[in-house]
């Protein structure tokens, strides 16, 4: 059932801008008088997102303590200033018993701000850079999450495996503390290897910190692409929403090239070859075991964070051919799912 907002959390949000808050209660039942309420927070509207967020939901619902659990969803709409605000009011809040945070911009904020109700995290692209984890056996602390230690450098080396390649390319978002953690685990990983690596970076804000104007960063995407793509067997796309926004550059510049592409399966209907990543819907659903846990009693600070192993693999031929790659066989049978088209 879908309730409207109460007075009290309509003078909350009152004021914060980019605001989605939607209250959702399960079914009544043994916790009908005394609802245990989960916040769940996200700093932007991005696919992989919302696939952990409708795993989450998922998991809760199918979960012995659904009956009685209230949900309420914030999304900041890419407004970080709002997100801090949002933040702020949920500490002087009594009456919230868990946060479920997606995604490294709300998780670092949420970890530093607040440090007594329960946190449960998912979508960090590097969680040690980020500075969220420092030992994976767990926080001590008031939170926990599931992700994959090193997953980029983990889905590159499977990559390999599958196709042998001698020189891999990647663009990234300098002061992306996921992104430049990647690019670390990946130098590492091409000196064991012995595959040669090539990336180049761009900033999405100026100096003072205002974000360039969209033409702008196309441009540098673009200037990093076309610096990249000439040199390398394999181009790997790194998750972003400033790269899902404008991958028809990344498309361009893999026609251009005829460079077969891997990367994120976000993006495997836009055009990617090979999608190789985390199944985030499985992550949002092992979060919601880890909700139940915690709601049960288990300190989350013990609880470990390394436990996101669930990979998807996918393939989309249209893309293939439209690059020149023909599929191996060993491709096309570790593939859990083919597209047969791009989407428009």
């Amino acid at each position: 059932m879908i309730t409207a907002l109460t007075d009290a959390m309509t003078k909350l949000i009152k004021g914060l801008p980019a605001l989605i808050c939607l209250t959702i209660i399960l079914p009544s039942g043994a916790w009908a008088n005394d609802p245990r309420r989960i916040v769940t927070v996200r700093h932007q509207t991005f696919a992989p997102y919302e696939l952990s967020l409708k795993g989450f939901v998922n998991g809760i619902r199918q979960s012995p303590l659904s009956h009685g659990v209230v949900l309420e969803d914030y999304n900041a709409n890419g407004d970080l200033a709002a997100l801090d605000q949002f933040i702020q009011a949920l500490k002087t809040r009594g009456d919230v018993d868990l946060i479920y945070s997606i995604g490294t911009q709300a998780t670092k904020r949420m970890v530093k701000e607040i440090t007594t109700t329960p946190i449960v995290f998912t979508d960090l692209g590097a969680p040690e850079t980020s500075g969220v984890v420092t030992d994976w056996k767990g926080s001590g602390a008031n939170y926990t999450g599931v992700e994959t230690r090193n997953y980029v450098s983990i889905g590159i080396n499977l990559l390999y495996e599958l196709i042998a390649f001698k020189s891999i390319g990647m663009v990234y978002l300098k002061g992306s503390p996921s992104h430049e953690g990647a690019v670390a685990e990946v130098t590492k990983l091409s000196r064991e290897i012995g595959f040669d690596y090539v990336t180049k970076g761009f900033a999405l804000r100026d100096e003072t910190g205002k974000k360039y104007p969209k033409e702008v960063i196309r441009k540098n995407l673009k200037e990093a692409l076309d610096a990249v793509a000439p040199q390398v067997d394999v181009f790997y796309v790194q998750i972003s929403a400033t790269f899902s926004r404008n991958f028809d550059l990344f498309f361009d510049s893999f026609k251009t090239y005829q460079v077969p592409s891997a990367g994120e399966p976000t993006y495997i209907q836009k055009g990617l070859v090979i999608g190789i990543g985390r199944h985030k819907e499985k992550f949002g659903a092992q979060c919601a075991e880890y909700a139940v846990k915690i709601l049960e009693g288990t300190d989350p600070g013990t609880l470990p964070m390394d436990v996101g192993k669930e990979f998807s693999f996918s393939l989309n031929i249209e893309a293939a051919t439209i690059v020149g790659y023909n599929p191996s066989i060993d491709i096309l049978g570790a593939a859990d799912e083919i597209y047969r088209e791009i989407e428009d």
